[in-house]
């Protein structure tokens, strides 16, 4: 059986996307999926821009989210089966659960014969690998959750990405009530984790970032404090967070802003015994120099995550759905456009004056 999908392909820096349809063979060792939305992350656009390598031509998009479109044998990552019409979404990732990193290191993310959707190059059995299309295929080793009838598309969007990214990273590092946390920037990473960790009864919650819009809507998603340090010194962020920690500084740092200056800047503020998470280095050579001294004389855990165990898009999306009321994850979403406008899409994303463009391949 075959359908007839559209696809929009990356042929490099520079180069327009070319939107085109193309036949597809359906089998049920797969899942075909219908992609309902799909949103531009901060790495499509490190891609796009050439800030990241990519084996052209493929198909952008991870962050997804579907109708199951034919009948599979595969089942949801919590077993139930999975069905035509079903809404879904599924990790950014297919692994094989038997190597080393599946198994013993607990890092799936990092499996041996990884695959990632939305980075493959696209030919052959990959050629419905990305979002940026109307079908997407998955492999056997994706972790499919359903959808909850309560949550929108607009809600789950960004969960398989950025939200699960920032459970996982969290989890990682560890938490605990009543700390103090700061966040280096307010994009959406930033925005989940704030929200996140106020539901984990963090007591501050600080946000930095030097966009002012974004700074107002972290304090709609939980952060108690802002700083924009184009307005206020790095010294002056200090104090403050000094003062209100009774001069101990903050307990937790997580890097989500992607620059250079975040590492340096959390390190000083950590406080004796705190912890630092870095997420935001998706792209290469992001060098920066940090004063290692603040990292030894003050007992510092620095941390780096990349991506996320499965199981922690599950918890993402539970708590998108429990917390719908409280915070508004569907403003989040800005301007949705059709696929044939996905290079007015990149264009408007690359202005990052909305915390994600989406895209409708059904529009």
């Amino acid at each position: 059986m075959q359908i007839s999908a559209q696809i929009s392909q990356f042929h490099g820096t520079g180069t327009p996307f070319e939107v085109s349809k193309i036949p597809v063979g359906i089998t049920s060792e797969r899942t075909l999926i219908r992609v309902s939305l799909a949103t531009i992350c901060g790495s499509d656009l490190h891609t796009v821009s050439g800030r990241r390598g990519a084996d052209t031509p493929c198909v952008l998009g991870h962050e997804a989210v579907g109708t199951i479109a034919a009948p599979t044998h595969l089942q949801s990552a919590t077993g139930k089966p999975l069905h035509e019409g079903d809404r879904v979404t599924w990790s950014l990732m297919a692994s094989c659960g038997a190597c080393d990193y599946c198994t013993h290191r607990k890092l799936p993310q990092k499996c041996e014969t990884l695959f990632k959707y939305g980075h493959a190059r696209s030919e052959g059995s990959s050629t419905l690998s990305g979002g940026f299309a109307s079908h997407i295929q998955l492999h056997p080793g994706t972790a499919v959750y359903h959808i909850p009838d309560g949550v929108t598309d607009g809600e789950a969007v960004p969960v398989n990405c950025a939200f699960a990214t920032v459970v996982n990273g969290l989890t990682t590092i560890g938490t605990q009530p009543n700390e103090s946390a700061v966040i280096h920037g307010a994009g959406m990473l930033g925005i989940y984790a704030a929200c996140y960790l106020q539901e984990l009864d963090y007591n501050i919650v600080a946000v930095v970032d030097i966009n002012e819009e974004r700074l107002q809507i972290a304090k709609r998603f939980g952060a108690t404090h802002t700083f924009n340090p184009e307005k206020v010194s790095i010294e002056e962020i200090d104090a403050a967070l000094k003062q209100l920690t009774n001069g101990r500084g903050v307990d937790l740092g997580v890097e989500v802003s992607g620059a250079i200056s975040g590492l340096p800047n959390l390190a000083t503020w950590a406080a004796i015994g705190g912890r630092v998470l870095t997420l935001g280095y998706v792209y290469p050579n992001a060098h920066t120099s940090i004063d290692a001294h603040q990292i030894v004389t003050k007992c510092v855990t620095l941390r780096g995550v990349h991506n996320y165990h499965y199981t922690a898009l599950g918890t993402a999306l539970s708590f998108v759905e429990e917390n719908r009321g409280r915070y508004p994850f569907a403003e989040l979403i800005g301007q949705t456009y059709p696929l044939k406008d996905i290079n007015k899409a990149f264009e408007h994303a690359m202005r990052q004056d909305e915390i994600r463009i989406a895209i409708a391949p059904g529009g």
